[in-house]
């Protein structure tokens, strides 16, 4: 029998499938990501630990069989936009910085042209996140250490690099990277040149579906998989899931509900995704459909802020906090009781005003448990409908919707969604969409 496994590196966890040819899902396995506590919206992790827990997970898919050169090929989905600074020697200079790290949010970019930055990378400029915005402010703001830099990657090439020895990155996660004229599929020199880099201080462009290399001696013992098996280059978690899923032509919407919760159109034409100020991915372009996402950035740290304030903290030893949390919803009807939450609330304001923190405190207090954790949900849905409403009318229209991540697991949480949007829905493949 021949297997595979498919990796979903996301923002808060790593998950991983191993599944036959047949396409039977063999075993599964997650790990959460260990973020290092720091002050002032530093979000980030250590390389060496973010490899070590890839490679637990790897460990545990190879050792579910009895012949782990049975597994033909690892391919990986990635949550990306996260940065590493290297030296000569390929050795990290810093930890990886999340895409959600703050530190650049007010950073001074008049010498860039704003304007141009979604068509020329496909995704809007991100407000000071992302790694164009990270690589500004260590230019700015650590010269020493940037004078010091030969390399700069993301977290899925540097676990290429790790399995492989292979510097590789594909298109659609070189997206977020912010330095890629997504159009030509090639590195954008002006940014390059603004920051002091080169292409040889990047990893090569590829496209998705080819070879990144082969498990080295190294990774082999690292992970339990055999020296020389295919690591194949993937893509964005998203446009990952969406191929997984079949959802593929014009006129599908996969909506994954992750940290972020994002809506995935495949459509024909790349300009409609900029004159709606969305997301933008090559996906199968050119010989397909390009793919466009709107997105509800961070919107799980924000229902997790109000479910650790108001709901968990008045219960003792919670085994499940989702079952909790979809039980407790369950108990309270349509319009919890008036409650109301704003799903445009700041997240760093939130995590970082006391002042906003107390006025939140003080106005949902009066709450029960079961109406807070509903008013969540329908904060949620209905800002997704919102979304959909919105690019019906620009004519990017929803035909059929599949909903997968953690949620769509729930009993809950699709049949909100299916009574608000009024879209029958697909569940497929759940949590594991993404690695599959």
């Amino acid at each position: 029998m021949e297997y595979f496994i498919g990796l979903d590196i996301g923002t808060s966890a790593i998950k991983g499938v191993l599944i036959s040819i047949t396409g039977e899902e063999i075993a599964r396995g997650k790990i959460n990501t260990s973020f290092i506590e720091n002050p002032n919206l530093y979000i980030e992790y250590e390389p060496y630990n973010h490899y070590s827990d890839v490679c637990k997970i790897l460990n545990k898919l190879a050792n579910s069989i009895t012949d782990p050169s049975e597994i033909k090929a690892v391919s990986m989905a990635t949550a990306s936009g996260n940065t590493l600074f290297l030296d000569n020697n390929d050795k990290p200079l810093t930890n990886i910085i999340s895409w959600m790290d703050g530190r650049a949010a007010s950073l001074d970019v008049n010498e860039l042209n704003l304007d141009e930055v979604h068509e020329i990378v496909g995704w809007p400029w991100p407000r000071g996140y992302f790694p164009l915005a990270h690589l500004l402010w260590f230019k700015e703001n650590k010269s020493e250490m940037y004078a010091r830099v030969q390399r700069v990657c993301m977290n899925n090439d540097w676990l290429y690099y790790c399995l492989t020895s292979n510097w590789k990155l594909d298109n659609s996660t070189a997206t977020t990277f912010y330095l890629q004229n997504q159009v030509e599929r090639a590195w954008y020199k002006p940014y390059l040149e603004y920051l002091n880099l080169t292409e040889e201080n990047l990893s090569d462009l590829c496209r998705s579906g080819e070879m990144a290399g082969t498990v080295t001696e190294q990774a082999a013992g690292d992970t339990g998989l055999s020296e020389g098996t295919p690591i194949i280059l993937g893509t964005f978690d998203h446009p990952s899931a969406a191929r997984g899923t079949g959802f593929t032509k014009p006129g599908d919407l996969l909506l994954s509900c992750g940290t972020s919760w994002v809506g995935f159109y495949p459509v024909d034409d790349r300009g409609i995704g900029l004159s709606e100020q969305l997301l933008i991915d090559p996906f199968l372009s050119p010989d397909g459909p390009w793919g466009v996402m709107f997105a509800l950035t961070r919107i799980d740290v924000l229902i997790h802020w109000f479910l650790d304030q108001f709901v968990f903290s008045q219960y003792s030893n919670i085994t499940n906090k989702n079952r909790l949390f979809d039980d407790l919803a369950a108990e309270s009807h349509p319009g919890a009781g008036n409650c109301l939450i704003n799903p445009n609330i700041l997240i760093d304001e939130l995590l970082e005003s006391k002042e906003l923190q107390d006025s939140l405190s003080s106005e949902y207090k009066q709450y029960s448990p079961s109406n807070i954790t509903r008013a969540l949900m329908e904060m949620t849905v209905f800002k997704v409908r919102s979304k959909i409403d919105q690019l019906t009318s620009a004519g990017i229209k929803a035909e059929r919707i599949a909903m997968v991540g953690g949620p769509s697991e729930s009993p809950i949480w699709p049949q909100l969604m299916a009574d608000i949007t009024g879209l029958s829905l697909n569940m497929i493949n759940g949590q594991t969409a993404g690695a599959v």
